[in-house]
């Protein structure tokens, strides 16, 4: 693979405080024309938007992408001709019209269908031949395969196991329904894991015309993608390149240097690791944040020590997820979504349902908390981290 615009590219911040669709129509339209977005681009083309829409949780939990961006992005794309446009995602768990239909209701997607665009109702998926240096081939949902131009509409967030969720891990929901859970399974080991998201946004680069868009006015921190809290920052983020808005996403949440998964595109010439050799459009003096990281954040101290007598010492460091009995319900979403089957549903004496964890083959991949509908699912920690914090 080789660098080109798309790869390494700037990036637009603009401002912006509120979800008025006219306000977010004004900023895209003044990005896209800065960044050479024309409608050459877009004229005639089939456009696949792919949202965050990771879990069924309405839009004020930051968790999901605000319909607001869709409506004023779809706007634009008549204006400049699009083809076909169709908004298409497969968050964790089956991938299928009544999950589907459940998560566009509930993060409020319906409010965005018009003439002009329609929810995917396709829930097949196409042989990829990915091509990269962890994922050699793959299935990929046939919305994003059939599209001339893919658009990420991400979320600002902090995220369990990468660090950060931004523009690069929302496309890890190109890959359809439980098959994610699988990836996980054959990458236990973040570097890995982030090694195989570098794989396939490149191949959505190489294949796709490519265009991110963060939704960064409400944003997560803590214990995200999906049980974190809501913090407002009042940004948006745009760019051709998903590596170079993640180094701003990065900087602006206090992880400056600590996303494996920029330092792994960096190293393969994507862009410059550095958020200084990035070129900023629009609001150069953008501010940054001390977010909240996540409970499992151990990982970013772990780094330090995954060399260190085999990997042992660091192993002994790990936190690790933890059933909270007092909130479980025993609905084994968290079973379904593990990747090694480590979770099973017990009953107590009184017959009520419980999820437990055994642990001797768990990969604190954090699917479980990630997953859970009411956030049952705590990150224990061992009690030097604890004094770290």
């Amino acid at each position: 693979m080789t660098s080109n615009y798309k790869f390494n590219a700037p990036v637009h911040i603009a401002d912006c405080d509120s979800y008025d669709i006219e306000k977010i129509y004004s900023i895209f339209s003044e990005a896209f024309a800065s960044l050479g977005i024309t409608k050459d681009l877009i004229k005639g083309k089939k456009i696949c938007l792919k949202p965050n829409l990771v879990l069924a949780k309405k839009p004020e939990f930051a968790a999901t992408t605000h319909p607001s961006f869709v409506i004023a992005l779809v706007r634009i794309l008549k204006e400049m001709e699009a083809g076909d446009i169709v908004l298409a995602d497969s968050p964790g768990g089956p991938f299928n019209a009544a999950s589907l239909n459940n998560v566009y209701k509930v993060c409020e997607m319906t409010s965005a269908v018009s003439d002009d665009l329609h929810l995917n109702d396709d829930f097949t998926f196409k042989d990829a031949v990915i091509g990269g240096v962890k994922l050699k081939k793959s299935h990929v949902i046939s919305a994003v395969m059939d599209a001339d131009v893919v658009i990420d509409l991400c979320k600002l967030k902090t995220h369990s196991l990468t660090g950060l969720s931004c523009a690069t891990k929302n496309l890890f929901g190109i890959i359809p329904g439980v098959e994610k859970f699988e990836m996980h399974s054959s990458f236990p080991e973040v570097q890995d894991f982030s090694a195989m998201l570098v794989d396939l946004s490149s191949f959505v680069l190489q294949n796709k015309t490519f265009i991110a868009i963060c939704d960064a006015i409400l944003s997560m921190e803590g214990n995200g993608p999906t049980h974190g809290t809501p913090l407002k920052t009042g940004m948006t983020l745009i760019s051709r390149s998903p590596y170079s808005l993640d180094v701003i996403g990065e900087r602006m949440i206090g992880l400056e240097g600590k996303v494996f998964h920029l330092d792994i595109a960096a190293e393969r010439g994507f862009m410059p690791r550095s958020h200084g050799e990035i070129e900023i459009i629009g609001k150069k003096d953008y501010p940054t944040f001390e977010f909240k990281r996540p409970d499992s954040d151990a990982g970013f101290f772990l780094k330090n020590l995954s060399n260190i007598c085999g990997g042992r010492i660091a192993k002994l460091f790990e936190t690790k997820p933890n059933i909270n009995l007092k909130k479980c319900i025993g609905c084994g979403i968290c079973a379904n979504s593990c990747p090694r089957h480590t979770i099973i549903i017990e009953k107590k004496k009184n017959n009520k349902k419980y999820a437990k964890i055994d642990r001797s083959d768990c990969i604190r991949c954090f699917c479980c908390q990630e997953l859970c509908p009411i956030g049952a699912v705590d990150i224990k920690q061992n009690i030097f981290i604890k004094l770290i914090h």
